[in-house]
């Protein structure tokens, strides 16, 4: 089993390697490029995983059942597949006392010739099925280990759709609740509701049950969050207020998952609480008495979080413990909604949301994000190994039109509830457009519906094709629908520069003697940094790379997670109060981006930035930096100087022996 599971694992991950490469080099969503290369490596394609293996196996058995089947007995004790091995050795068993009691038989009708032939004959008949068994009994073992590999597999895609549940609550903040609270409730609500009404209409006039139409249609209402954003982000729409309207929608969509989550499995009648006890004898009364004992044991871990265990561990100044506790509240999580017989996606997602807004939050999520950007692809790439394009082939056009009319009901729906809204046609009609795929966590509830025997396997096949093929298309849809559909350009209105500052940086603006802002979190901006705070100044560093910025979390100093370059960031460090500008990054084209930006921002500011060649020097003082160190000038100038004092020093040894 261990050998066939690296395999398949192995070969998961270097297809996913390879497509990530390739759309990177293309520059396209390596999404796209998991979900079409597991549809080619996957039973649908070249079928290079663990269904063939499977298959072969199962063909096997098959051919030395028959086998068995033919040379057992002839009065109907025969193998049965479908037998444990302890009961096929018995059949085997039984098949070998009769043979014994057929050769004392014939030894006594017949003594002499006849009774020889008849041993010869049994003994051969006893030889070859007790082959067929030995054989049966190997070919067993690799079935099982075969399955147990798919299992495997299969349970290291869950925990990276876990790993997505736990990244969109880290995102969480109450903020981002209040800032967009009429989009997301009365948008997202108006959204998803037309949207599973309209599906079951339509599942009503194909013959669907209801159940069937409403589990479809919570499939369809769903959409994909973090692909939308990065395809509005690659667009530079992201920061709009359409953009972020929008952005109400998908979170409401992604907070909606816990009530479907929790109803959708006793609807459909597929729960698996059979083994947790009830608090009370209604089912549906005992989920919701349950429900709210899960989100008070959340708020009450966030709350110790924030107050007590998140202050501790960042003493400890370990991004070992950082993730190890990561990780502890994340499995701890999961585990509590399984015991409370509740899904484990909502444990991971309540594991996000009681570790957000926090001073370490943004350093959780960084030093998580290899493992979660691992587990995602082979979670993504498993999306596109499901596909059964067999069964696309042999139904393209019901495929297609379902296809085209799950992404135009949608985004007419969409449409119409950002309208509803107060934005303007234009707009709601290229966000909802943006908005009209079905999304990656949808699968969760397609795969529910389907083990509950809700749907059938037509259905589901053609579902599952939908689903990947609009997320396939999902960034040329954003970037038809926001470059092409005619929007009015937003008008900026000026906003207080503090608003965008952190409370807790405001304090110590207002009671430090100076406030300084440093682009680059290396050695220079560490010892930079560390003067200023001994000299009573405030300080804020900028850097892109949150595990850059984790040691200064650690250790109380104001951060910003981003590029120097952005307005935004620099806003949000403070640059509106500093007293100087420090861009200490080791390439000069982006000191030269931050220098600009920055003088933009502030004509009366001091800025002291860091050059690699002397080329560039001048560069920078045009841009605005009032003064740039400049590495190759100090390296000759350090060079010189220390052939000078060898010059000198020779001189002075041949002086005093000559004398």
């Amino acid at each position: 089993m261990v050998d066939l599971f690296i395999l398949n694992v192995s070969i998961i991950l270097i297809s996913g390697f390879v497509a990530g490469c390739v759309c990177k080099y293309f520059k396209i969503s390596p999404l796209i490029g998991y979900l079409l290369i597991g549809a080619l490596i996957g039973p649908g394609g070249l079928d290079l995983t663990l269904s063939k293996e499977l298959k072969k196996e199962n063909a096997g058995e098959a051919k030395i059942t028959r086998l068995a089947e033919e040379q057992g007995a002839s009065d109907g004790n025969r193998l049965d597949p479908d037998l444990s091995q302890s009961e096929s050795g018995a059949v085997s068993l039984d098949l070998l006392d009769e043979a014994g009691e057929l050769v004392e038989e014939e030894e006594l009708q017949e003594p002499d010739g006849p009774a020889i032939e008849t041993e010869i004959i049994v003994a051969d008949s006893n030889a070859s099925i007790q082959e067929s068994i030995k054989e049966q009994e190997k070919l067993e073992k690799r079935i099982d280990d075969a399955h147990a590999s798919a299992e495997a597999v299969n349970l290291l895609t869950e925990f990276g759709c876990l790993l997505l549940l736990f990244a969109i609550g880290i995102e969480f903040t109450f903020d981002k609740l209040t800032a967009t609270a009429k989009y997301m409730f009365v948008g997202g609500t108006l959204q998803m509701g037309v949207t599973i009404a309209v599906t079951m209409l339509i599942c009503h006039f194909f013959g669907m049950t209801w159940i069937a139409g409403l589990a479809i249609g919570s499939v369809v209402a769903l959409s994909s969050t973090a692909l939308v954003y990065r395809s509005m982000t690659d667009l530079g729409q992201a920061d709009t207020k359409r953009a972020q309207a929008t952005l109400g929608l998908l979170i409401f969509q992604d907070l909606a998952l816990v009530p479907l989550l929790l109803v959708l499995p006793r609807v459909l009648g597929a729960e698996s609480s059979g083994d947790v006890a009830l608090w009370v004898q209604n089912p549906w009364i005992d989920m919701a008495f349950k429900s709210i004992a899960f989100c008070a044991i959340v708020l009450i871990l966030k709350f110790a979080n924030v107050n007590y265990t998140i202050p501790r561990l960042a003493k400890l100044q370990s991004n070992d413990m950082v993730i190890l506790y990561a990780i502890l509240v994340l499995v701890g999580m999961c585990l509590v909604a399984k015991l409370l017989g509740l899904t484990p996606a909502l444990g991971a997602l309540a594991a996000g949301v009681a570790l957000g807004e926090n001073r370490l939050t943004h350093q959780i999520d960084a030093l998580v994000m290899p493992f979660r950007e691992t587990f995602s692809a082979m979670f993504f790439i498993s999306l596109g190994m499901m596909t059964d394009f067999a069964y696309v082939f042999e139904h393209p056009v019901v495929c297609l039109v379902t296809l085209a009319g799950a992404i135009l009901s949608k985004a007419l729906c969409a449409t119409g509830a950002l309208k509803a809204c107060g934005m303007d046609f234009r707009g709601a009609l290229a966000f909802g457009t943006s908005i009209s795929q079905i999304g990656e966590l949808a699968f969760m509830i397609l795969a529910l519906a389907y083990s509950a025997h809700a749907i059938k396997e037509s259905t589901y096949n053609t579902m599952l094709f939908v689903s990947v093929a609009s997320l396939v298309v999902t960034p040329y849809m954003v970037k038809l629908a926001l470059t092409k559909f005619g929007m009015k350009p937003e008008e900026l209105t000026p906003t207080n520069s503090d608003e965008a500052i952190a409370p807790e940086l405001r304090e110590r603006i207002k009671k430090s003697a100076g406030h300084v802002v440093i682009v680059g979190a290396g050695h220079i901006g560490k010892r930079v940094a560390d003067e200023i705070v001994s000299l009573g100044g405030s300080v804020c560093l900028v850097d892109f790379n949150p595990v850059n910025l984790h040691p200064f979390e650690q250790n109380g100093i104001a951060t910003v997670v981003g590029d120097g370059a952005d307005q935004k960031n620099l806003r949000a460090a403070g640059i509106d109060h500093a007293d100087a500008v420090f861009v200490t990054v080791p390439r000069d084209d982006l000191s030269l981006n931050v220098v600009r930006s920055a003088r933009d921002m502030n004509p009366t500011l001091q800025i002291v930035a860091r050059a690699r060649y002397s080329l560039n020097v001048s560069l920078l003082k045009r841009a605005g930096a009032n003064r740039v160190f400049c590495e190759e000038e100090r390296i000759a100038d350090e060079l010189v100087d220390i052939l000078k004092r060898y010059a000198e020093e020779s001189k002075r040894l041949a002086a005093s022996a000559g004398a």
